[in-house]
């Protein structure tokens, strides 16, 4: 996550998720993975090759929460257009979130303070630029930072913590992304395939998050908070599937 998306279409869908999440039960964690631009991303001037902030909320789906959806846009359109923006407007009461930068070089440490950071949480949700980590990328390459790393999905599993996971859509066919994520997930984490469950919200760009439960309960309430965005404006008008 960068400060530079804060209050986007993308930050509406998963928050009102998380707030979901909350109303069955959950106590929230947000690991936000938050990360600075790469020079790669940016143009001699120093300016954005890609201004992916830019898909704010539309008029037409506002009614979905209107109080998020105007909370985040004052946001996007703030001079403090940030993380900490989002943090102190406080969405998600009593969430516990984990801010602090990401880098290459200091992951294991930081890794090992969001673990005593969300001792307290029984859902810890991770918000990467991209999602989990793909073959083409290494884990001491620039890139490996806007990804999340299996093993620390099983970190969160492994400590009783069930995990939901931000992951950009690939370009491979529906299907065959879905399940291969699955497959991985299966192989890296030790999680059964038919445990894990998955919602799309696909306005702007095609965002899934995949629900790994750590118990029985958890993953009940996984797919009633899943049913019911279904079955809320959020799906009537095609925010989530």
């Amino acid at each position: 996550m960068q400060d530079r998306y804060a209050g986007d279409i993308g930050d509406y869908g998963k928050i009102g998720l998380l707030k979901c999440l909350q109303a069955h039960g959950f106590r929230i964690g947000v690991n936000w993975y938050r990360v600075s631009a790469l020079d790669s991303e940016k143009k001699a001037d120093g300016t954005y090759k890609q201004n992916d902030g830019k898909y704010l909320i539309s008029d037409s789906i506002r009614v979905c929460d209107f109080f998020l959806a105007d909370m985040l846009t004052k946001v996007a359109k703030s001079k403090n257009r940030s993380v900490t923006a989002i943090q102190e407007a406080d969405l998600i009461p009593n969430a516990v979130y984990y801010d602090e930068y990401l880098t290459i070089d200091g992951r294991f440490e930081w890794q090992k303070k969001a673990m005593k950071m969300f001792e307290s949480v029984e859902l810890v949700f991770m918000d990467p630029d991209n999602g989990l980590l793909v073959k083409s990328v290494g884990k001491r390459s620039a890139r490996s930072i806007k990804y999340v790393f299996y093993e620390e999905v099983r970190d969160f599993i492994n400590s009783g913590k069930s995990v939901l996971v931000y992951n950009h859509r690939s370009r491979k066919a529906e299907r065959k992304y879905f399940d291969d994520l699955e497959d991985k997930l299966q192989e890296n984490v030790k999680v059964e395939k038919r445990k894990i469950q998955k919602i799309t919200f696909p306005k702007g760009t095609i965002r899934d998050y995949f629900a790994i439960p750590a118990c029985k309960e958890h993953y009940d309430i996984f797919h009633d908070a899943f049913a019911d965005m279904k079955k809320s404006k959020w799906g009537q008008l095609g925010v989530c599937r």
